[in-house]
């Protein structure tokens, strides 16, 4: 799957790849940050993935926001500079849920008190 996917986005960099498995498209990388950030799916491993059922609303939604596509051997043309931006707003959003997975598993070691302390210092 990742070898099909990476064929792909070898020659479509600012458009989303998915390659569908099953009942499922799944998206890597780059364009899972994307995926994740528009359409609140979970990121996991660098990967997204939805039912083929979403397919029609994704598209549709893709389309609005003039970002490219690649799906079902079908390709769909739409602004870099769109792509570009949302990978960036995708990138961010991953990072910030990393750290506040991070963040919690530090305050889970404290009790009550220490973290109350914390806060009022804040």
């Amino acid at each position: 799957m990742l070898e099909e996917y990476n064929k792909l986005k070898l020659n479509n960099e600012d458009k989303i790849v998915f390659i569908k498995r099953g009942y499922f498209y799944y998206t890597y990388f780059r364009d899972s940050y994307i995926m994740s950030y528009i359409f609140n799916y979970k990121e996991v491993d660098s990967k997204v993935c939805f039912p083929i059922t979403n397919k029609v609303n994704i598209c549709n939604k893709l389309n609005k926001l003039n970002i490219g596509y690649i799906i079902d051997n079908e390709i769909v043309y739409g602004d870099s500079e769109v792509y570009s931006s949302y990978l960036i707003l995708g990138y961010n959003k991953v990072r910030c849920n990393i750290l506040i997975k991070e963040i919690n598993n530090i305050l889970i070691n404290y009790d009550i008190d220490t973290l109350i302390k914390i806060r009022d210092s804040l």
